[in-house]
């Protein structure tokens, strides 16, 4: 253990204490003769923190053993008792797993700044009286859009987000409500994936999405009025953050004019013209793929070129997105061929996506339909489609806004984590 990651036992409190004993440094023959005998430097990991113990005794130990003791006032150790035999401190192993000395901030510390966060959403929702729902994990019918691989059990599916049941309480009369849901999506692994994660997604009827956008940014200062400001390495960025169009980032990024009309051909045909056709070359236009699904490969192909490009350290909203890339949201009103869909970005990160909400049956039906096409398109599997969800829209939905944000994503924002594993407890390789 480098010296750096030790702490002196003047840090630590004295009283009854428990650890993990890391490494055992007894008394060197040619030491001074006024040491006393069986004295040992105990270097002991307490929670995430090293502490330097000096112990004079001889009750044997070994690196791995758990200890626990009394430490006096004068830093003295009187050793109660250990457990555990010696082990291999492997640093992939559980004993180190979430505590390793020379990296700060910690996993643990880390986790612990999570259930501040968690904690503190709770209370900025119960502050603007939301009630906090719990809808079922299993689903008989999960999302068809095609960019999501459900996981499917015996008895149904994962859900990949709680939104159709919450979306059927807002049609029988809930108004402002809130989920911190687990949420399944298989395949989904890498620094900012994990195939299961927390979701929060929250509602308002009769609100606009703009609304659901200052949410964010009031909750984040919230968080930040009421955690320690330490656990944060970087200064959150004051409200209001900027607003930007998708049409504006194509135009300023690619110089490519959208105007919501174009066919996947015409967004190609757009980009070449741009000078941006090497993005596309490995994208066939011999294709299986239907016409929405071509056009969501093409532009996501474009969007990824300079999506690290336009969101700093101060979060973005993007809004208005084509309308093939919004299969839930309503038509924006004062623009054609475009959607009321938002997403949050930070860093390159994308935090949030909400919707103004779709409220036509018949057409939220025509889209599932069409999203199954995209599946079969793609190979695949298809999906039953809710159908008590598209009965909820028959009979009615109060125009309303929602906003899906990935919790995981959002305190390693807030704590500067670059893998989602450090805010995590377990990964899916972890288990």
């Amino acid at each position: 253990m480098s010296s750096s990651s030790q702490t002196s036992s003047n840090s630590l409190l004295s009283g009854h204490c428990h650890g993990r004993v890391l490494e055992v440094i007894c008394r060197d023959e040619k030491s001074q003769e006024s040491i006393a005998e069986n004295y040992k430097n105990i270097l002991v990991l307490i929670k995430d923190h090293l502490y330097t113990l000096n112990y004079v005794g001889d009750t044997e130990l070994s690196a791995g053993s758990l200890i626990s003791f009394e430490l006096g006032e004068n830093g003295e150790v009187e050793i109660l008792k250990t457990g555990g035999t010696a082990v291999n401190l492997e640093p992939e192993g559980d004993l180190l797993r979430w505590r390793r000395p020379a990296i700060n901030p910690s996993r643990m510390k880390l986790l612990r700044i999570r259930q501040q966060i968690i904690h503190g959403i709770r209370e900025w929702f119960e502050l603007h009286d939301f009630i906090e729902t719990e809808t079922p994990l299993m689903v008989s019918a999960p999302s068809p859009e095609s960019q999501f691989s459900p996981i499917k059990t015996d008895s149904g599916f994962l859900i990949t987000s709680p939104e159709f049941q919450m979306k059927r309480l807002l049609a029988g009369g809930f108004e402002k409500i809130y989920q911190l849901a687990r949420c399944f999506r298989k395949g989904e692994s890498g620094p900012l994936h994990n195939p299961e994660f927390t979701m929060l997604e929250w509602y308002r009827s009769n609100e606009a999405l703009e609304v659901l956008m200052l949410d964010i940014e009031q909750m984040v200062m919230h968080l930040s009025g009421t955690i320690a400001a330490e656990n944060f390495p970087e200064k959150i960025p004051l409200p209001p953050w900027p607003r930007v169009t998708v049409c504006s980032l194509f135009k300023k990024h690619l110089n490519i004019i959208l105007d919501g009309t174009e066919s996947a051909s015409q967004l190609r045909a757009k980009a070449q013209l741009s000078g941006h056709d090497e993005l596309l070359i490995d994208l066939s236009t011999q294709s299986d793929l239907t016409e929405s699904l071509a056009y969501e490969q093409i532009f996501f192909r474009l969007w990824n070129h300079f999506e690290m490009e336009f969101s700093g350290s101060t979060p973005v909203f993007v809004y208005e997105w084509p309308m093939p890339l919004a299969s839930l949201a309503r038509n924006c009103p004062q623009r054609s061929g475009f959607a009321e869909r938002v997403e949050l970005y930070v860093n390159g990160m994308e935090l949030a996506n909400g919707f103004g909400e779709l409220t036509d049956a018949s057409e939220q039906r025509r889209r599932f339909e069409q999203d199954l096409k995209n599946r079969r398109s793609e190979g695949r599997s298809s999906m039953p489609l809710d159908e008590k969800f598209l009965k909820c829209l028959e009979q009615g939905l109060p125009e309303s806004s929602g906003m899906a944000m990935g919790v995981d994503r959002f305190v390693m924002w807030l704590c500067g984590a670059k893998q989602i594993r450090e805010v995590l407890c377990f990964t899916e390789d972890e288990i």
